[in-house]
Order: C-alpha cells, then structure tokens, then sequence
C-alpha cells in the first residue's frame, strides 16, 4: 500500500496544490486550544440537535418532515429579483456581461459577498423552476439520459474537434470531418448534440462557429486534460461501479473499484499503479487536477486567510505540510507569517524536483522526502497540515495515516486537514451548486479509489478510533469555499520533542 500512497501523493497531494455552524458547548471543543474558538460556525460532530422527525414507533415522518415548495411564480420573482442584482453590478462595475458568444469572458469576476449570494441563488432557482416545470416522470426518464453529454463531451476532446478550426474562424462539417478523421455523419451528430450545452453553434446550415465553451476546449489545456480524464477514466469506471459493490460490498479496499473493474485490475493494483505505467493517462490527470483546484471554491487564499497562524508565527511554530509537494502552501503562508518554519513532505522524486528557495524562505522552508503510510519523522511539530489527502483514503488507509503519525506527536500539537466536509444531510449546503459537486465528488471517490469524502461526525469518529488522546476540535466552515478546515489536536504523552529543520531534510 505505500506504492499507492506514493502515487496518490504525486498526482492528487502533489499537482493538486498547484491550483490556484454549531454551537460550541458541545463535549471535546475546548476554548483554550483551539484557533476555531472565536468563529461561530462550527461543525463538532455531535449528532445532538438532529432536525430528524421521529414518530411514536420511532420511524421519521415524511409527511412531517417534507419542506415546503415555493411556488413556480415565487422561485421566478427569486430569479428576476437576483438576477436584476448580479446585472447592476456587473455594469456597474465596468465588468463585461455574461455572454455565450466566442469572445464572452470565460470565468465570472471575483465578486463582493453579496453578489456571490445573488449569484448561487440564481443558479439554485432556476434549477428548482426548471425542474417543477418538467416534471418528477419526465425528469427521471431525461436524467438517466446525462451520460449523452459525457460521450459528446468525449468525442470532442478523443477527435480534438475544438481544436481542428480557430476560435474566430468557421468550418464545415466536411472540413472538420476531414481534420478530426472522422466521419461527417458522426461529427454532424456529436456537434450538434453539443450544441444542445451551448458548444459550437450553427451560424448557417453545415457552418460551425465557435461559442465561449468551445474556445474553452480549444485553447484550455488543463481543461481539455480534465475533460479527458472524465470522460475518459472516471465515466468508464463509473458504469462499474456497482459490478465492484456486488462482489466488494464493503468498499474499502483501493484495488476493489469501478475503476480496477473497468481496466481489469481488480485485486492487482490501485488506479495510481495503472496510471504509473502509462504516462500520458497520469499527465492527463495532472493537468486535471490543476483545473480542479484552479476553479472556484479551492483558492489557497481561504486556508491563510481562514486558520488562526497569527499565534503560531508568535510562538515561531513549526508547520509540517504532509504530501506537499514543492512546497505552494508553505511558501505563501511564510511569505505573511516571517517568523514560521515549515517542513514540506513528499515522496523523493517530487522533493527531488522542488524549486529552489532563496533569502528567509530558504532558511525557513525545508523540503523531506516522506510517505505518510510509514512513521512520521519530524516530531514535535506543531500543525501537521493534510490538504486534499484524506478524501483519497477510505477509513482503514485514512487511520493507518494517523497511527504513522502518533509517536511524533507532542501533547498539544494540532491535525489540519483541507479537504472537503459533507454536510448531514441534503440540502444543507448553502449553495446547490456546492452539493451538487461536492455529493458528486464523494462518488468520484468511491468509483476510483473506494475513498470518500466524510461529514464532521465521521471526522470525529475516525480520529476517537485511532486513539483516544486525539480530540477532535471541529470543522470550520469556511464561506465561498468549498473545502473545509478540519482539527484535531493531541492531548496525550509527548511522544516527541521540538522540532529542528536540517540540512539532510532541507532542498
């Protein structure tokens, strides 16, 4: 398993990071020690409170519990009301306006906090209007329909169709025949199917113009790699995965998925091992992740911004970055916090290849060659930072992780995971768009690597089962990010000492 452990670092851990509210009374949240103690918003786990209705027997009520449907005309006043909102400042704000034409700006400005509300509240109304005015029967029937889009998504990109005419310029179907290699009866139906998701538009018969999607698949090679690795990887691993739960029910084994199923690698090697062998897949997803990450949601910038370092960088506390590799998160936190030392781990051909530090941040960033599925090295630290690790990690791997990290613990030293936080239940995200893709990135899990993404109670349960010093201090919230901060802190025997960077562990 440390082979996996390597190469999940290598891609998720490492190109990934290239990327751009409960009350507090609850048992094993402490005031003293923890950073979260002046935010409101946090999540301890405890499953006190539960809005469940039960009913004398003991079973939830649906009739009781249902929530209430607001109405086509009210969910159009919502539409209206915010979208006048977005609209004004937009212009008023010098930004362009929102268009599907070829040269439309392809991602929305940062927007003030309000905006952004107005914005996911568009988004959620106008799926929730949509969907009423379809209908339960016909919604079903179409929805088990999407993958159509996932297998025009993937011709484009396998006949790099965007690609075979510029962006301000058009084409025949003929001539885009010609260029992808395919035939034009099978390009006529794969652009016009796409067209139905704003990609490409016919400008006269059998002439193909491009659309702000379309020039995104043209000249977006991260994109183009997460296209890719979607519709190439996960899509086909997807349609197996209830193959792999029929024989493999318990789902904790990484060499036991949809994917091993769909490659035939079942019980021979984890995705990463396949990957590892073939190049071009692995670069693929690379490229992926850096999309991913890149997106809105995963700035770095909501981690710094978000995290009490300021005491920290008072007592010049010492930050190890677990599967950091070539040290992004590190650099930015000690170009804020000057009196910050960090140690970042990865496996010897990422430290091997890290860039070169110069002035204070040489002298106080050092780079460690480490798997996490062995025992930690550097102890006495006083975070442990985990960021986009755990979800790769079903419960048994996720432990074995913190039992490796255990004997370099002092009493007092913190956990930190980033990674994403599934709320308890549906529809208790603040935004549609969120859950939609944070649920749909518990399945990706799940079909790849049997990992899964967990909710603050798992959190908890997963830290108390490995060891009963290790309390879990909660999960913050963070608004507009969808990932989240996750804390834990050790309060048993100090297993370590104070940490010092040296020159074998520095680059």
């Amino acid at each position: 398993m440390a082979t996996m452990g390597k190469l999940w670092d290598r891609f998720s851990g490492g190109l990934a990071r290239n990327g751009s509210k409960r009350k507090r009374e609850s048992r094993g949240v402490s005031e003293m020690s923890s950073p979260f103690a002046k935010e409101p918003e946090l999540d301890t786990g405890d499953e006190t409170g539960s809005s469940n209705v039960a009913t004398a027997n003991g079973v939830n009520s649906a009739e009781e519990a249902k929530p209430s449907t607001p109405g086509m005309v009210e969910l159009a006043a919502i539409i209206t009301r915010e979208t006048e909102k977005l609209d004004e400042y937009i212009k008023k704000s010098g930004n362009p306006v929102p268009s599907f034409d070829v040269d439309a700006p392809l991602d929305f400005p940062s927007l003030p906090e309000d905006i952004k509300k107005a914005r996911e509240e568009i988004v959620r109304a106008t799926k929730e209007l949509g969907d009423l005015a379809t209908g339960p029967r016909e919604g079903v029937r179409w929805m088990a329909w999407d993958h159509n889009n996932s297998l025009s998504l993937h011709a484009i990109y396998h006949y790099q169709i965007a690609k075979s005419f510029p962006v301000h310029e058009t084409a025949t179907y003929t001539q885009i025949a010609e260029k992808a290699g395919l035939d034009e009866v099978n390009v006529r139906r794969f652009i016009r199917h796409a067209m139905t998701n704003r990609i490409f538009r016919e400008v006269n018969p059998d002439v193909v113009a491009h659309t702000a999607a379309s020039r995104v698949l043209a000249e977006d090679a991260v994109m183009n790699d997460w296209v890719g690795f979607c519709t190439g990887d996960i899509w086909p691993a997807a349609s197996k995965v209830v193959t792999a739960l029929d024989e493999y029910p318990s789902a904790s084994e990484p060499t036991q998925t949809g994917f091993c199923v769909s490659n035939n690698t079942t019980n021979k090697e984890p995705m990463f091992v396949t990957f590892g062998k073939d190049p071009s897949r692995a670069k693929r997803m690379g490229g992926a992740m850096t999309s991913l990450t890149g997106g809105e949601g995963y700035e770095v910038s909501y981690l710094l911004d978000s995290y009490d370092w300021t005491s920290l960088n008072t007592s010049q506390g010492t930050i190890v970055d677990v599967g950091g590799s070539h040290g992004f998160v590190c650099i930015d936190l000690a170009k804020r916090f000057s009196d910050l030392r960090f140690v970042v781990q990865d496996l010897p051909k990422t430290v091997a290849s890290a860039p070169t530090l110069e002035g204070d941040l040489a002298s106080r960033i050092s780079f460690q060659a480490y798997d996490f599925f062995t025992p930690q090295p550097v102890k006495g630290a006083d975070v442990y930072l985990f960021r986009w690790i755990f979800h790769n990690h079903s419960d048994k791997y996720a432990a074995l992780i913190l039992k490796n990290l255990i004997p370099a613990l002092k009493k007092g030293s913190k956990i930190l995971i980033n990674d994403h936080c599934l709320q308890d239940g549906y529809g208790m995200e603040k935004s549609l768009w969120d859950e939609k893709i944070i649920r749909s990135m518990d399945l990706v899990m799940l079909t790849l690597l049997n990992a899964r993404e967990r909710n603050a109670a798992e959190y908890k349960a997963l830290f108390e089962g490995v060891h009963s010093s290790l309390r879990f201090n909660g999960v913050k919230r963070i608004e507009g990010c969808r990932m989240c901060i996750v804390e834990a802190v050790w309060e048993g025997e100090d297993y370590g000492g104070v940490v010092e960077a040296t020159e074998e562990g520095a680059n």
